[in-house]
């Protein structure tokens, strides 16, 4: 069985979520470069995205808008596939739009919660849905990293192919 790297992070900006909030507008903004980004990278096999409302509901991501106002602000979610954890890295870390777009808005981010980001390894063809992505990010911030959830600072490796 061949295994895939799937993650799952989530970005709750501070204020509310409107197009007044600078971090909207900038992540808005280069969400279409950074896309292309990940649709061209040979290592992203797919890519997933929407918003979880405080309420737990999910919306589309290219349906945000009109957010409700006094709802609180939304967690903005992105799930993917990798090849490897490597590609993952590269990508995150070295790519030509993810790393610097993502450096311009660490400081207008809500970590209160913990965590925002969630890794497991999962067999070739295998689906989850956003909601599985969540309560993965959920376990990981009650019980720390293991096989079934685990953070980039303490990362598992691939099961090996049976």
């Amino acid at each position: 069985m061949d295994y895939r790297l799937i993650h799952f992070n989530c970005a709750r900006p501070t204020g509310e979520f409107t197009y007044e909030n600078e971090f909207v507008r900038v992540f808005l903004s280069i969400l279409p470069r950074i896309f292309g980004d990940a649709d061209s990278f040979d290592g992203v096999h797919w890519h997933t995205h929407g918003l979880r409302q405080p309420d737990g509901h999910w919306r589309d991501l290219y349906q945000a808008f009109p957010y409700p106002r006094g709802t609180g602000a939304p967690d903005v979610c992105t799930m993917a596939g990798w090849r490897s954890l490597e590609d993952m890295r590269s990508f995150v870390y070295s790519g030509k739009t993810h790393p610097a777009g993502m450096r311009r808005l660490q400081e207008q981010l809500d970590r209160s919660q913990g965590p925002g980001f969630v890794m497991w390894w999962a067999p070739r063809g295998e689906r989850f849905t956003m909601e599985d992505g969540w309560q993965r990010l959920v376990h990981l911030r009650a019980n720390g990293s293991s096989n079934y959830a685990f953070s980039l600072d303490q990362p598992i490796v691939r099961p090996q192919v049976a």
